[in-house]
């Protein structure tokens, strides 16, 4: 209770100040159930991306995050608003045990299935630029990189330059042009493989803990720029679903992608 009553003082105070500065725009809030236990799942772009979902709805959201968090300045507001610590490189199980009790209890909990913000970290940024290095410096390089080119996209490039389907030239024309990367790309590979590429792989926890609970999953998207005053940052949620008991985990969790993906697309035709 204590962590539920610290959540809501929080959230109450944070709320408005987060949609105001943001300029936080908020679709499909109707689709989230009343009652009932929730795992609320989306796409990760951006370390804030949990608060456009808590601004939406004024139900307690025990968020799964990582314990790099807890170990951080912030360790002490993520464990007392009852956030779910998740050691990456010790007993994962801990965490699934301690999300699955409060789903048991009708409570809600929030997740990236993703497991990682899809944007490029450091060590990969140093690494695309090798490609550039006779043609500029690397602070030249980091300007030119756009800012939302994401890690699932380049992977897709990775994978066609390797097995021949473009050229050198086109990799590293592409990885400077994100806007132009699936337009150029729909030109000549499969459309259907090209726009799955705005989203990586999904882990299976959200759909094994709701299979395990009977909770219903009520997929989400964020887009767009946290900045001040923002023109195209928004939350969108789907309907809400579940999972059956006898329903194969690959299918369901391709299933939550799809709908995830297809609110992304959504959003951005929105926007």
């Amino acid at each position: 209770m204590k962590k539920e009553f610290a959540y809501q003082v929080a959230r109450i105070i944070g709320t408005p100040l987060f949609k105001n500065y943001y300029n936080l725009s908020i679709y499909g809030k109707e689709n989230i159930p009343e009652q009932g236990p929730i795992i609320f799942c989306g796409n990760h772009l951006h370390v804030l991306d949990q608060f456009p979902v808590i601004a939406a709805t004024d139900k307690t959201i025990h968020w799964m995050a990582k314990k790099e968090y807890f170990d951080g300045k912030l360790g002490p507001l993520f464990e007392m608003t009852g956030a779910i610590c998740v050691d990456r490189q010790g007993d994962s199980k801990k965490a699934e045990q301690e999300a699955l009790k409060y789903l048991e209890s009708g409570s809600a909990i929030g997740l990236f299935p993703e497991g990682t913000r899809n944007g490029l970290k450091s060590g990969r940024i140093r690494e695309l630029y090798k490609l550039y290095a006779d043609e500029m410096d690397f602070e030249s390089f980091s300007h030119k990189l756009p800012e939302d080119i994401l890690y699932s996209q380049v992977l897709l490039l990775d994978e066609l330059y390797q097995e021949g389907k473009i050229s050198l030239e086109d990799y590293k024309n592409y990885i400077l042009n994100s806007s132009d990367l699936l337009n150029g790309l729909k030109k000549g590979y499969n459309t259907e493989i090209v726009e799955d590429s705005i989203l990586l792989p999904f882990k299976y926890g959200a759909v094994s803990m709701a299979q395990k609970t009977g909770a219903s999953i009520v997929p989400f998207a964020v887009t767009g720029e946290y900045k001040k005053n923002s023109d195209d940052l928004c939350v969108r949620f789907g309907e809400p679903f579940q999972i059956d008991t006898y329903e194969p985990l690959t299918e369901a969790n391709v299933r939550l992608r799809e709908k995830v993906k297809t609110l992304v697309y959504e959003n951005k035709k929105t926007n």
